[in-house]
């Protein structure tokens, strides 16, 4: 047998249910996102329900997003990607079974805890303190078998994609696990849970969702071209820049904090910025020229290209608005969170999403239905494109007038998002079901229990 079908073999069952989980959190984040979007617009409809005020749904749709979507598919593929780099199988598959039930757990509490009046009032932890220990034991479970798998490589040299995906598999528990200790242990109150929330916001981003998302192109872009990593050098330059200045900051211009801590923010922006060139140099070096080894990879690559432009983007954009000048017109604006989500969607879970694309036909022996996967990428690429842009704008731009088309112009884009989380979810069931079907696993279960009501 091919050693990379043994590989896949390994992560087939562990890795189809984190994604399969992290596709239904996109669904819901969609749907959550949607009912968000609308109460801007009739802020009376369900007016006598508290559960579905936008206080409360807004919130609990970023915790769908962040901690079901992208934190779940980020580990599937990082679990994947560790087996394929380091030619093993993957190392107590059963970790992440159990881990990613008790995360999926805790997100599941998170969320009613929310919605049930109980958020922390954090805009980066808005889940109840209790859910956090739960979240952090799931995400160590499965980081175990991670750390594990990619210990027992067969090449003793890391890659740069192993570099940015084991620094984040060991970067999250600690600054969830500190944040919940500095929180809610040593009772920090006011403006320290602040500064302590933002200090979590900024690594969550900065590094995390951005470590897994490098890790995650730097080895699809080396595999498509069949070469390594072009400038290990700039790679290991861009990774300690990212890692030291991405870990520090957050603070924004106008928090009631001491002046040095938003001065800090700033500097750090520019620093980080200089790993963000070096890194994108060699990505784009990297995937300059690349034929994907399978005709079904074009698409992927293109998907990924996109996001490569899209994180470009909002890098340029995130320093230009880090000094005082610009800062101070986009603050307390929609701009911000427009932005944010740009990149969590455009960027990372594009990303995310073209990398499974990728690894799902290997795993099920069946690639996803190409006329829905068509449609769904166009809904979803639209969908960010419109939820987010004019509403940054619209930010940006003075006027109520502005800023009503702009919350229409998201309102769209939540139902395209909406549109697209639905087919991909409708998408990836139907090929499970079509697969379980195919092996007659069913079949063989029933015909166990015919066997054993005949003995009896």
């Amino acid at each position: 047998m091919d050693p990379r079908e043994v590989v896949d073999s390994s992560c087939k069952g562990p890795v189809l249910f984190l994604a399969f989980s992290a596709i239904t959190w996109l669904l819901v984040y969609s749907i959550f996102s949607m009912l968000a979007g609308v109460k801007v617009h009739a802020s009376g409809m369900m007016a006598d329900s508290a559960w579905l005020s936008y206080g409360r749904i807004q919130p609990a749709s970023q915790l769908a997003l962040q901690f079901g979507f992208l934190v779940q598919l980020g580990l599937a593929i990082s679990a994947w990607i560790f087996s394929h780099r380091g030619r093993t199988v993957l190392v107590d598959g059963g970790y992440l079974y159990i881990g990613g039930l008790i995360w999926n757990a805790g997100v599941t509490l998170g969320l009613l805890g929310i919605l049930s009046g109980g958020s922390s009032g954090l805009e980066g932890l808005q889940m109840p303190a209790h859910i956090l220990p739960i979240l952090f034991t799931g995400f160590v479970l499965v980081g175990v078998s991670l750390v594990q798998t990619n210990n027992r490589r067969t090449d003793e040299e890391m890659s740069p994609a192993q570099w940015f995906l084991f620094t984040a598999t060991l970067w999250l528990p600690w600054v969830l696990g500190s944040a919940f200790l500095l929180i809610y242990y040593f009772n920090a109150k006011g403006v320290m849970a602040n500064i302590i929330d933002w200090w979590f916001i900024q690594n969550f981003t900065k590094v995390y969702l951005t470590f897994v998302a490098l890790g995650v192109c730097s080895h699809f872009f080396s595999s498509f071209t069949g070469r390594g990593v072009i400038g290990r050098g700039y790679s290991m330059f861009a990774f300690w820049v990212l890692l030291l200045f991405g870990s520090i900051g957050g603070v924004t211009l106008g928090a009631p904090v001491p002046a040095w801590l938003p001065a800090l923010s700033t500097v750090t922006s520019v620093f980080y910025f200089t790993g963000i060139v070096a890194i994108y140099y060699v990505l784009h070096h990297t995937q300059n020229g690349a034929t994907a080894v399978d005709e079904s990879d074009k698409d992927n690559l293109t998907l990924m290209r996109l996001a490569l432009i899209i994180f470009a983007l909002v890098s340029v954009l995130n320093l230009i608005f880090a000094f005082p000048g610009m800062a101070s017109t986009a603050e307390f604006t929609t701009y911000g969170p427009a932005i944010d989500l740009l990149y969590n969607l455009g960027f990372v879970g594009l990303l995310l999403i073209a990398s499974l694309y990728h690894i799902f036909p290997r795993l099920a022996e069946m690639g996803l239905s190409p006329k829905i996967t068509k449609v769904q990428n166009m809904a979803f690429i639209l969908g960010f494109l419109v939820a987010t842009l004019p509403s940054a704008l619209g930010g940006l731009m003075s006027g109520d007038a502005v800023l009503g088309s702009g919350f229409y112009f998201s309102s769209v884009g939540d139902l395209l998002l909406l549109l697209a989380s639905l087919l991909l979810f409708l998408n990836f069931l139907g090929a499970i079901i079509m697969v379980i079907k195919r092996c007659d696993c069913l079949s063989g279960l029933c015909g166990k229990q015919q066997r054993k009501e005949v003995k009896a």
